[in-house]
């Protein structure tokens, strides 16, 4: 049995998955569902149908994408080693964290040491009045000096509905058009108005940087549900010259060669926020805070 933490506080429940990469794996008010999980991966009581294999998978295309929140390292890459190697990872999105502190609205879960990146991580999660606050902390536990980003990341599903009528939007400070970080499987609907960019929900695979981001990120369902993240603003030089990044999938036939295999099976989209990319020197740690409100 993966052991399963359950945080309360009045109508929110979340349950946290310390096993499986420190995650959230569901995040419910008034018994209503929130984020998404891999229903071929996880059964209605939130254990692995199978037993979690103690290696990662060996490429992208093998990831066992469970679902729900978690906290990455940017810039995400595979060419070299000042970029992180993920997912699938042997820590981060596919480690054990620890548990260091538990109550019953809050937990902090500690990673162990990754010796690819030099980072340990940290992730404290609790739940407030509307929503919940999520803050990833990596502190460099290598010899050298080494320059990373702090990244999460939230899996929200998408339904029939949400194809007609639902739409993410973003705070922003300009009317630039967002930055096409990938184009795979059709297009990304954006219109751009003072104050706000709009991403229409669409059958399509691919990702959009926002390097104008202004504070938030939501996702408004066709339901009239949604989930708002909002951070502070950073000066610095972010990964993808991007602090908030949306992610968008729908099902298609054939796995994604550019992706090295990866088959979009499920429809959701992913709500990113990154802090600056910092130089951390040995012992000196970077933090994101991200809050969310539920409305």
């Amino acid at each position: 049995m993966t052991l399963l933490l359950v945080l309360r506080s009045g109508d929110l429940v979340a349950t946290v998955a310390p096993e499986l990469g420190g995650r959230i794996l569901s995040l419910t008010r008034e018994g209503s569902e929130v984020l998404w999980r891999n229903t071929d991966l996880l059964g209605p009581d939130l254990q692995p149908r199978a037993a979690v294999p103690s290696e990662p998978a060996a490429g992208f295309g093998d990831w066992r994408n469970w679902g729900g929140d978690k906290s990455w390292v940017a810039p995400q890459g595979w060419e070299g080693p000042e970029q992180w190697h993920g997912p699938p990872d042997p820590t981060f999105d596919g480690g054990a964290f620890a548990v260091s502190d538990e109550h019953a609205d809050a937990v902090g879960l500690v990673s162990g040491d990754d010796p690819a990146t030099g980072l340990r991580m940290r992730r404290d999660i609790a739940l407030h009045g509307d929503g919940v606050t999520v803050q990833t902390t990596l502190t460099n536990v290598s010899a050298v000096r080494r320059r990373w980003a702090a990244w999460e990341v939230v899996q929200l599903p998408i339904d029939d509905d949400d194809l007609r009528s639902g739409s993410v939007r973003v705070c922003t400070s300009n009317t630039r058009p967002p930055r096409v970080l990938r184009r795979l499987v059709g297009d990304l609907p954006v219109s751009v108005s003072d104050g706000f960019t709009e991403v229409s929900i669409a059958e399509a695979v691919g990702k959009l940087g926002f390097p104008d981001y202004d504070g938030w990120i939501e996702y408004r369902r066709a339901s009239g549900t949604g989930l708002r993240l909002s951070s502070a603003l950073h000066t610095g030089s972010h990964p993808d010259d991007s602090p908030a990044q949306l992610w968008m999938q729908t099902p298609v036939p054939q796995p994604i060669a550019e992706l090295g295999g990866f088959h979009a099976t499920a429809a959701l989209l992913e709500l990113e926020l990154l802090s600056p990319l910092v130089e951390l020197a040995p012992g000196e740690s970077v933090t994101l805070a991200v809050r969310w409100t539920l409305f």
